[in-house]
């Protein structure tokens, strides 16, 4: 039996059955396999199509356009689709019921592969002549501006010809658009083609259309579960504004009279729209309006409080400042405009009387300077001198400070811009500004002088390095203070770049003469830490090695001395590349210098003395190819294990050899390593070598590759802690502190056996006996430590292990349930290990578990929980949980306790900051009956932590007041 759409009864059909619409895949099978041509099928629909009731024809079209949605893209011809889009033209005219599948559809035939672009002309005409785009709803509106969009990614060239015609008709169908989504649409879309399609009169009511949402002044509905935002809207409106040169006079006209609004929004919307407009408009454009415009910037700039408002006026100048210096050596205008901005500055310079002032109008100046190479040739050139004479005239120790460190800041900029060799002079009078600072016997001015010296080196003039050696050389020898002595040694370390020659023969072999260092014990530690920082220069690796390590190699009584400065200096990556650590190892036998020093010292020195010892053989380790660390293993791990078997001490120097290893090295001692420190570990009594032994099976665990190694050493675990025995009182403390360095282990490295570690952990947690220890254990985990399980070391160190292990917390203690009342204080500080680390973010996906956690902790007298809770308390509040809102009865009597928590400053304050926060965010009046009682306990010293309690309690004291809840009075 033939199908119904072979016949004319078709029609009747669509008008009276739903279920034919659910046949359309059947339809399109028979046109694609050829058994209907689709202008038959058309014909058949004739009835439908030009019935006299409009639900017909709209039934109709909603079948028709479901066809071609659905029918392959590739399969019409030219001519086909030619004829479906004269189709749909004229039913453009039909009734407004009929145009949403008219729209639909004729996105569709676009589509089509073999659509031709200009049959668009003829439908576009017809789309704006009939259709009122704003009269339709919202989806109808967003097709239309869909079909242009599509249009014109498919011949940008046949839209051009298309004419004024077009760019009216698209103008008029966005004029008056509301819908957040459809803008959002529109202004993404509009930058490319403003560039592209030529507007010619319609230059000014293209611009006003657009401009008519300017600034974006909205707001989504919090139903919405998808909203725009203001901001995504307002990010995309400003390309708009000035997409074309064309726009110019009106977009900086818009945007002048913006920026002096009282509307913050427009200031900032209008800040932005000035720097994204120097990327399009021509230099011309800007000339009429310099004055106003730099007259509304200075205002922003100088805004007192507002610094998003400070730093977009920032990036508009410096827009603005490069866009003018285009032009700079054919129009006077730039700098005009210079001279003006420095006039102004000068002055506001000058009548500075705080820092803050002062910095404020030096930021102004470095921004405009840093905007191109004539800025900051004008700009600079007039500055240094200014600033120098300013240091001169002005006898505040603070505002003279900040001339130091602002010359280097322009100092910075001429050398960025190429423009030392034109400032010779200017620039050549910073390092005696310095000289004269760091002769004053202030810290100071010392320690910012040095600092800007080292940032001016390369214009150091060679008469003038004696006189600043001479006080680096002082200093390092007489000062205490850690501070001048750090930035006297990177200073001396900054000059000898500059003049190895004269550094080596003033320092290293003068006033640090190596022959008879050891023999002046005065400051020697000190002139030791200058000498191994300077070793790290090429020119002088060879002499202060050598001689560094032949102090060590006599086993001299200052040997211990000279490790720790070896060691610290190495530790500086900064200083010491790992390529420079590999030289020295090789050239000089770095390790074993050191391994023979500890193997003869390690029963007389102390732990302090060892640890720089087995740290530089760390340090030295990670920095070698893993061949070299096979071969240094080779060479001392046989030895050293014997020794061990002696006297468990020497277990610091296998642990230092093998901490750093490359992953992919695996020797037969593993095994026999691994079993020593778990040994250790459970049963020695002296706790560095217990925490160094957990730490050697951590990275055993943590680095082993995958596969047999990791198995042997798993093996090696598990055997060890089956056969232990538990007759010792401490061994149960110990497995718990182990447990928590495998876990450690295991989760950074993402194996799922940390779980296995981790549930002992929290069912030691339970029990009265080792849940302080088991706290501990969960601190271990989500504590970074310096020399053990990080990246330096070749371990594993997964991104998201913390995150990893705050999901597997939350599991694990749901399923174990509550503490028992003796360990509850220990249950809730291992939440907070937890929660310190894990970030904010992660926090949020499990926030109805962790809020109540946080609100019972409140209570405990530990300070370190305390502090840990209220920081996450706080931000809960800063997000306005709906939790913390409901449970503010329970939370304000605790927080108001915590107000005169005695123990802990940083307690106090943050339970005030949280008060004032939840004020702040619950629009709550809070009734606190001793509010007086918490300032005079916060009131006996005048340190800056307290001076900033009782800052948090005058807020907090204005909020409680000034705030009321809903629904009360202020008198209530």
């Amino acid at each position: 039996m033939e199908a119904i759409w072979y016949k004319s009864e078709l029609a009747d059909e669509i008008i009276k059955n739903n279920d034919i619409f659910n046949q359309t895949q059947s339809i399109i099978a028979d046109v694609v396999s050829g058994k209907l041509d689709i202008t038959v099928l058309v014909e058949n629909m004739a009835g439908v199509l030009t019935s006299k009731e409009v639900e017909d024809r709209e039934r109709g079209m909603r079948f028709f356009t479901k066809i071609l949605k659905e029918i392959p893209a590739d399969y019409l011809t030219e001519m086909q689709i030619k004829f479906i889009s004269k189709f749909y033209v004229d039913r453009l005219k039909d009734n407004h019921r009929v145009i949403p599948a008219v729209l639909e559809g004729y996105l569709s035939v676009i589509d089509m592969k073999h659509y031709n672009v200009q049959s668009s002309g003829e439908y576009l005409t017809a789309l704006f002549r009939e259709v009122a785009c704003q009269s339709q709803v919202r989806q109808d509106r967003y097709n239309i501006y869909l079909t242009i969009q599509k249009l014109f990614g498919k011949n940008v060239e046949y839209m051009k010809t298309l004419g004024p015609d077009f760019v009216y008709g698209f103008i008029s169908s966005m004029d008056g658009e509301r819908d957040p989504r459809n803008l959002l649409f529109l202004f993404n879309f509009l930058p490319n083609f403003l560039s592209n399609i030529p507007l010619g009169h319609l230059v000014e009511e293209m611009f006003e259309v657009i401009s008519c949402y300017y600034p974006i002044d909205f707001h989504p509905s919090p139903d919405d579960p998808a909203a725009v935002s203001r901001n995504d809207l307002a990010a995309v409106l400003c390309p708009c504004l000035c997409a074309i040169p064309e726009f110019a006079e009106h977009c900086l006209v818009l945007l002048i009279e913006k920026l002096d609004s009282n509307l913050r929004v427009a200031k900032i919307d209008s800040l932005m729209l000035l720097a994204a407009s120097c990327k399009t408009f021509k230099y011309e454009s800007y000339g009429p309006f310099l004055k106003a415009l730099w007259s509304s910037l200075q205002r922003e700039l100088t805004h007192k409080t507002d610094d998003e408002l400070k730093l977009a006026a920032h990036e508009a100048l410096s827009a603005l400042v490069s866009k003018l210096s285009t032009k700079a050596e054919t129009d006077q205008s730039f700098e005009n405009f210079i001279k003006g901005i420095l006039i102004s500055m000068q002055s506001a310079i000058a009548e500075s009387s705080t820092v803050i002032q002062f910095m404020e109008a030096v930021k102004i100046l470095l921004t405009a300077a840093n905007a191109s190479k004539q800025s900051c040739v004008l700009i600079i050139k007039a500055m240094i001198p200014a600033i120098l004479a300013y240091y001169e005239f002005k006898p505040l120790v603070k505002l003279q400070i900040s001339c130091l460190d602002v010359l280097g800041d322009m100092y910075e900029l001429a050398d960025h811009w190429g423009l030392l060799d034109e400032m010779e002079k200017e620039v050549n009078e910073i390092p005696q500004l310095c000289l004269t600072a760091v002769s004053e016997r202030v810290k100071d001015y010392q320690v910012s002088g040095f600092k800007t010296l080292i940032r001016v080196k390369n214009v150091l003039h060679i008469d003038l390095v004696l006189p600043f050696v001479e006080i680096l050389i002082y200093n390092i020898q007489h000062s205490q203070d850690s501070e001048i002595l750090s930035v006297c040694v990177e200073t001396v370390h900054a000059i000898a770049r500059k003049y190895p020659e004269l550094i080596m023969t003033l320092v290293v072999k003068g006033k640090c003469d190596l022959e008879n260092l050891t023999q002046d014990k005065t400051a020697l530690q000190k002139r030791l830490d200058l000498l191994s920082n300077l070793a790290s220069i090429d020119d002088f690796t060879k002499i202060i090695i050598e001689e560094m390590l032949k102090v060590i190699t006599t086993n001299d009584e200052e040997a211990s001395k000279v490790v720790k400065a070896l060691s610290g200096s190495i530790s500086n990556v900064s200083l010491y590349t790992e390529e420079k650590v590999a030289q020295i190892e090789s050239d000089h036998g770095l390790i074993s210098s050191i391994m023979a020093w500890l193997t003869k010292s390690i029963l007389d020195e102390s732990h302090e003395s060892l640890n720089h010892g087995c740290t530089l053989i760390s340090n030295t380790i990670c920095s070698l190819p893993p061949e070299k660390q096979a071969n240094i293993l080779s060479k001392h791990s046989k030895a050293i294990l014997e020794k061990c078997d002696s006297n468990e001490m020497y277990f610091l120097i296998l642990e230092c050899l093998y901490r750093s290893i490359s992953p992919t090295i695996y020797d037969t001692n593993f095994k026999d390593i691994m079993g020593l420190a778990l040994k250790l570990a459970l049963n020695c009594e002296n706790q560095l070598l217990r925490t160094k032994a957990c730490c050697m099976v951590a990275h055993f665990l943590n680095k082993a590759q995958s596969g047999p190694n990791f198995e042997i050493l798993n093996e090696v675990l598990k055997s060890y802690l089956t056969s232990c025995s538990r007759d010792n009182v401490n061994i149960l403390p110990r497995l718990i502190e182990l447990y928590g360095w495998i876990t450690k282990a295991l989760i950074m490295r993402g194996n799922d056996l940390f779980q296995f570690w981790l549930s002992k952990i929290l069912i030691s947690i339970s029990t009265s006996e080792c849940s302080v220890e088991a706290s501990e254990a969960i601190k271990i985990i989500m504590t970074d430590s310096e020399n053990c399980l990080n990246a330096r070391h070749h371990c594993r160190t997964s991104l998201l292990y913390r995150q990893r292990m705050f999901q597997t917390f939350v599991n694990l203690t749901e399923k174990l349930g509550p503490p028992n009342s003796d360990s509850e204080e220990a249950f809730y500080l291992s939440w907070g290990y937890v929660l310190e680390k894990t970030p904010k973010s992660i926090l949020n996906s499990q926030i109805n578990k962790v809020t109540p956690l946080v609100i019972d902790a409140l209570v405990y007298d530990n300070k370190e929980l305390l502090k840990v809770m209220l920081e996450v308390l706080i931000h809960f509040v800063q997000s306005k949980n709906i939790t913390v809102g409901h449970s503010l009865q329970t939370i304000l009597p605790r927080l108001i306790n915590l107000t005169t928590y005695v123990k802990c400053m940083d307690v106090r304050i943050k339970s005030l900051q949280c008060l004032y926060e939840i004020a702040n965010s619950y629009q709550t009046r809070l009734l606190l009956p001793h509010k007086q009682d918490i300032l005079i306990d916060l009131a006996p010293s005048l340190d800056d932590k307290k001076r900033l309690v009782r800052n948090m309690a005058v807020k907090a004291r204005t909020r409680w007041y000034l705030v009321g809840a809903p629904g009360e009075s202020k008198e209530d």
